[in-house]
């Protein structure tokens, strides 16, 4: 690992702190700053406005900051509608294709959420029924999940005893599974993570990407299995393609709960039949999935061979959830058959949108 020269060579360390709750996200921000932090406005429209663009903004206006002079730890509130992820990875791109005599990095991302937002978002979607279809954010699980999984801080600001302890306790042991470089701490704890240091360390949003539960999962394997009604991770692979009818069926009929236990969060790669040519990026949170495309053409060399998906969840039944996902391959007539005959299957998903690069 190599590192950016200590505080004496006038650094800018970089704290982004975000959650669904904007005023519980400011006093843990200000909690961490010591005063009010900066505030950075992200107004993100419901079509999907880039954050991208204003991370390049973020990273112009810190190195601003540090041109002028300001050095130390800098706290940097985002509005609940940035992608935390998009901010830090692009914002670290910006800084790092710089002249080295500007120091700025960003040292952590901090996820601000409570044990009752974890519960009711993500481990319940559709509690007591009382969101309608129409009301409900289908956006709000995956944003929460991902916000999460690339912490690293975790802030829970209720308190653990208004729930019982055994949802406490599953909702920490989720959140180990989901971001286990994380450090998980209550809001009483955020003052111990102020520190006059200033160290900068190279590549820290990549790294946190590179840490995040599922893609450590596609890495070293599915842990061994979890005892009964604990909390764990299983991984899916097969390198065939899936018939895209028969898995848009299991996923409304088969990938339930009663049947597979509760899939809390799952991401990977998929290959459909009828779409050969591009890898699909899988996601769901809570009762969510969004299936896209991925930049990787189906011959890039590091493209994935066939299905690698990463379920974490609740009294997961892997062997009903192996068999259940391998019933949507192609049987070895339909594979024998070829891409001439994939292409007229049906295909529920929704049409994907590539966007050309220039």
């Amino acid at each position: 690992m190599s590192a950016l020269p200590p505080p004496s060579a006038a650094g800018l360390a970089v704290t982004l702190v975000s959650g669904g709750d904007l005023i519980d996200s400011r006093r843990v921000a200000e909690s961490m700053s010591r005063g009010p932090a900066r505030r950075v406005s992200c107004a993100l429209d419901v079509s999907g406005a880039d954050s991208a663009e204003f991370a390049v903004d973020l990273a112009e206006a810190l190195m601003a900051d540090a041109s002028d002079g300001l050095t130390g730890n800098a706290v940097v509130l985002l509005e609940p509608s940035a992608d935390p992820v998009e901010v830090a990875l692009v914002m670290e791109h910006v800084l790092n294709i710089q002249e080295p005599a500007v120091l700025v990095g960003i040292r952590d991302v901090v996820a601000v959420t409570s044990v009752s937002e974890v519960l009711t978002v993500l481990f319940d979607a559709r509690a007591d029924g009382a969101a309608a279809a129409g009301s409900r954010d289908f956006d709000a699980p995956g944003r929460l999940a991902r916000r999460l999984e690339f912490a690293s801080v975790i802030v829970l600001t209720d308190d653990d005893a208004s729930h019982q302890p055994a949802q406490a306790k599953l909702v920490t042991a989720f959140l180990a599974q989901l971001a286990p470089a994380a450090r998980v701490v209550s809001e009483s704890q955020v003052s111990s993570l102020r520190s006059p240091s200033v160290l900068l360390v190279r590549g820290r949003a990549h790294r946190l990407g590179a840490s995040m539960g599922w893609q450590q999962q596609l890495v070293e394997g599915a842990p061994a299995a979890a005892s009964p009604g604990a909390i764990g991770a299983h991984v899916f692979r097969d390198p065939r393609p899936f018939h895209p009818g028969r898995l848009y069926e299991a996923i409304g009929d088969r990938l339930i709960p009663q049947r597979v236990g509760r899939i809390l969060r799952s991401r990977g790669f998929v290959r459909l039949a009828t779409r050969p040519d591009r890898v699909g990026a899988w996601s769901t949170a809570g009762d969510v999935l969004d299936l896209d495309p991925t930049s990787l053409l189906s011959w890039d060399a590091d493209s994935p061979v066939g299905q690698e998906i990463v379920f974490f969840g609740l009294r997961l039944d892997r062997d009903v959830l192996d068999a259940t996902l391998t019933a949507c391959l192609l049987d070895p007539t339909e594979l024998v058959a070829g891409p001439e005959s994939w292409a007229r299957y049906a295909d529920p998903f929704p049409q994907w949108s590539v966007p050309h690069h220039h």
